[in-house]
This record gives C-alpha cells, sequence and structure tokens, in this order.
C-alpha cells in the first residue's frame, strides 16, 4: 500500500512540475522573445487529438542580418489556425532560441 502511495505522489508531483514547467517556459517566450516574421518550408502532420489540434513536425526559415537561419521542431496547433501554418506561407513566430518558438496567431 506505501508503494502505491509513493508512486501516485511522484506522478502525481512530476505532473504538476511539467505542467508549471510548461507555463515558464511560455512566459519567458513571450517577454524575451523576439517577433520574426518566418517562411514555413516544410510542414508534417503528425497527428491530431479529440479537440480537434493537430501535431506537426516544421521547418521554418527568415534572413537575419543578411544570413538565412533554419529551425526545426514539432507543435500542437488548434485546428482553426492550421491553415495558417503550411508550405510556402508567412508566420508570425516569437523566436527565443532553436529549442524556444512559439506560433503568434492573435493579428
Amino acid at each position: 500500500m506505501v508503494f502505491v502511495v509513493v508512486i501516485s505522489v511522484v506522478l502525481v508531483g512530476g505532473s504538476i512540475s511539467y505542467i508549471v514547467h510548461l507555463f515558464r517556459r511560455d512566459s519567458r517566450i513571450r517577454s524575451q522573445g523576439r517577433d520574426i516574421r518566418a517562411l514555413v518550408e516544410d510542414v508534417r502532420f503528425l497527428g491530431s487529438n479529440d479537440g480537434g489540434s493537430a501535431n506537426i513536425k516544421y521547418r521554418l526559415s527568415w534572413t537575419e542580418d543578411g544570413v538565412t537561419k533554419q529551425v526545426e521542431g514539432s507543435d500542437t496547433v488548434s485546428a482553426f489556425y492550421s491553415s495558417r501554418v503550411q508550405k510556402g506561407c508567412e508566420i508570425d513566430i516569437k523566436y527565443l532560441d532553436d529549442n524556444n518558438i512559439m506560433f503568434v496567431f492573435d493579428k
């Protein structure tokens, strides 16, 4: 019985820690990230969830100081906005570093 309680506490604690980590990451990207207009070079549909959001893998590029920067990543995009993340489209992002990118759809 003690083992079950310990495992439950670890799982709940880990889940809460991960959610807090995601909120802190998003807050940091919003406050410290740079606004960039990027070209969607490639996008692949990986799957979807029950809420209609699409899991995608993407490659973006933009030119900065005469140098073309490319980043790849994956994200979950609402079905409402998925038409904006198509190959050849330009999209607004918040860029902190290659691992911390946020799509901006509110414009």
